[in-house]
């Protein structure tokens, strides 16, 4: 049976609490480090599982902080690319949202929504003139 020192148990706890304490929802929620807190938590427990699993616990300790580190840095380069796609998405939803028109064609095409606008207007006032010389019409019937 594997017995630990009191010391290395000791460690072996608190990394392992460190480590889930640091890939909690709560924290993470709105963390631009999220993936680097996930990672270093997953790492820190997959070494301290291989090294408790070998029955040494100097190894399990080694192996958490290795893990932790190893997943550490991963997880910052993960949020590293999740920072950078955002950014490009934010650069072409900037671009995409602005009117690249010249104020030349902008004039026109305000001149043309007033054209239509003016147009529409004047199909509204022959409908109803329409309107008003048909219904004497039907009243007479």
């Amino acid at each position: 049976m594997m017995t630990l020192p009191k010391r290395n148990l000791l460690i072996l706890t608190s990394t392992i609490l460190i480590a889930t304490g640091c890939s909690s929802p709560a924290f993470d929620a709105e963390n631009e480090n999220a993936a680097r807190n996930r990672g270093a938590a997953g790492g820190a427990l997959l070494g301290a599982t291989m090294g408790a699993l070998t029955g040494d616990a100097t190894l399990a300790v080694q192996g958490a902080a290795l893990g932790g580190v190893a997943g550490g840095v991963s997880g910052s380069m993960k949020d590293l690319q999740d920072s950078r796609e955002a950014d490009r998405n934010q650069v072409l939803a900037d671009g995409v949202s602005q009117d690249t028109r010249s104020d030349a064609e902008r004039r026109v095409a305000e001149l043309e929504a007033e054209i239509k606008l003016i147009e529409l207007e004047q199909k509204l006032a022959d409908m109803e003139t329409e309107l008003e010389k048909s219904a004497p019409d039907s009243e007479e019937s």
